[in-house]
């Protein structure tokens, strides 16, 4: 009996560990997915910056006020299908400075530092990711 009770404990703590392991994993593919999606609106921004040396054609018909889903913002052009830009957990990148002259910004979150960025909420804006 007490030898059962041992194996049961110890394929408990395998699975147990194995579930941590995934989730840890999964959170990072999250944030990977997150890092990409925002690398290419950035390149979105700036390729609509170089046509019209101005941000705020983003804003046209769109991403026009503060906490905006970045989905509503005008850049198909750049950026065929940002009508479905969703972050990867089923939120939305969100507007937190509307696109004008010279300016943006887009607010998301990671789970888990990656590269060189820690956990958290971050920015997008002409600087970069901040």
């Amino acid at each position: 009996m007490v030898q059962l009770l041992i194996w049961v404990l110890v394929f408990g703590v395998i699975i147990g560990g194995a579930v941590i392991l995934i989730n840890q994993e999964k959170a990072k593919t999250r944030d990977a997915k997150r890092l990409s999606d925002i690398t290419r609106l950035q390149a979105a921004f700036e390729f609509l910056f170089n046509d019209t040396n101005s941000y705020d054609g983003a804003a046209q018909n769109g991403c026009a006020k503060f906490g905006d889903p970045v989905s509503r913002c005008n850049l198909q052009k750049y950026l065929p299908g940002i009508a479905n830009f969703r972050d990867p957990s089923g939120g939305n990148y969100v507007v937190t400075v509307v696109p004008k002259q010279d300016n943006y910004e887009i607010m998301f979150h990671l789970e888990k530092s990656h590269s060189d960025y820690e956990a958290g909420k971050h920015t997008l804006s002409p600087a970069g990711i901040q």
